[in-house]
């Protein structure tokens, strides 16, 4: 069968590709999914989109040629099953880190290693009700991204927490914080931004374009010490020493945003703070985490998370639909990046509905 994706022919370039895909080439651990729909990933994907993902100093296992394919977050329903599959079946809606494609082999359960990179992913596969929208589901790949920083804490209830950044996966940080139990102060220089930040019931917001950010988390933080913790969650290395400066006495800064783009100043400062004030530093990837709910000995798992962010979405306490800005054919996946690149205040989230493909 034709199966269609998007794909990166040159720099600022995305085209909706073709191919041929068939069940019989599924292997091991593998399912073939026909497409509902798809999140963008601004951050990651659009390091790919424009390849700021070449300046990144660690350039191990990522795709810098062209053609590249993209995505990451994908939800559809089950066409077939390879050999050892056994925990999804024909006719299942699942969330899988498939690639943005109509008909997509993804990787739903151990199996044999391969090198195809349509099928390079971990082994995953989310249930997903049929009463939870699309839109809604998909959100939770993101969240999965976010909630990164909430397990690498030391949260509780009542700390002061900070998230720079209120895009997708900065919004979804706050909200997930709020959820602990935490008072939330959601940073941004976009008033767009800000207002879906209100929208998704961030209680705390302020627009760091107005003044001196460090000054007002400091007032704000009532005793002019900062915050317990301060989440980046851009990937910029210059909002890394703001986020320092932010962080009080004992706290936790850390890194949700992956920095990419090289930055040349001087870091004494930053590391002094650190270092008289005992601050900690954490790095939250969301691949240091098992994927598999029973990894022995693990408290927290990749699964485990993605199951929690489903229920609280399902139940209304984690809010996705102010962020989805775009509902898009992948017809428009050009129009779509460059949105999400030069279009900030507008584009805050895309997600592609493959059923718009007829």
């Amino acid at each position: 069968m034709k199966s269609h994706y998007v794909s990166f022919t040159a720099p600022n370039q995305a085209v909706l590709a073709e191919e041929e895909i068939s069940p019989d080439d599924l292997g091991p651990g593998e399912a073939l999914i026909r497409a509902e729909c798809s999140i963008v990933s601004s951050g990651t994907e659009g390091a790919g989109f424009t390849d700021l993902v070449r300046e990144m100093p660690n350039l191990q296992n990522l795709q810098l040629g062209y053609p590249r394919r993209t995505g990451y977050g994908h939800l559809g329903e089950v066409v077939a099953v390879g050999p050892e599959v056994d925990n999804v079946k024909p006719g299942d809606r699942v969330l899988t880190f498939a690639r943005h494609q109509e008909y997509a082999i993804a990787r739903v359960a151990r199996g044999k290693p391969t090198d195809d990179p349509r099928r390079r992913m971990q082994p995953f596969a989310l249930h997903v009700p049929r009463d939870v929208p699309g839109t809604r589901a998909v959100g939770t790949r993101m969240a999965g991204v976010a909630i990164t920083a909430l397990r690498s804490s030391t949260v509780q209830a009542g700390d002061r927490v900070v998230v720079i950044g209120l895009g997708l996966v900065g919004n979804f940080a706050a909200q997930l914080f709020q959820i602990a139990g935490a008072r939330v102060l959601g940073l941004d220089v976009s008033a767009k931004r800000v207002e879906v930040a209100r929208a998704c019931g961030i209680e705390e917001v302020h627009d760091s374009s107005r003044g001196d950010p460090v000054a007002a988390v400091r007032e704000w933080s009532g005793d002019g010490g900062g915050a317990e913790i301060v989440v980046e969650a851009i990937g910029r290395s210059e909002l890394v020493m703001q986020a320092v400066e932010m962080t009080r006495r004992f706290g936790e800064t850390i890194l949700l945003g992956s920095p990419r783009a090289r930055v040349t100043t001087d870091v004494t400062p930053m590391l002094t703070r650190i270092h008289i004030l005992a601050i900690r530093v954490i790095g939250a990837l969301e691949w240091t985490y098992p994927v598999p709910e029973d990894s022995e000995r693990a408290r927290v798992t990749i699964e485990r998370n993605y199951k929690d962010i489903l229920g609280w979405i399902r139940d209304g306490r984690l809010r996705v639909d102010p962020l989805i800005s775009h509902v898009m054919s992948p017809r428009d996946c050009q129009e779509a990046y460059d949105g999400l690149t030069n279009r900030k205040d507008e584009y805050t989230a895309v997600v592609f509905d493959w059923r718009a493909l007829g």
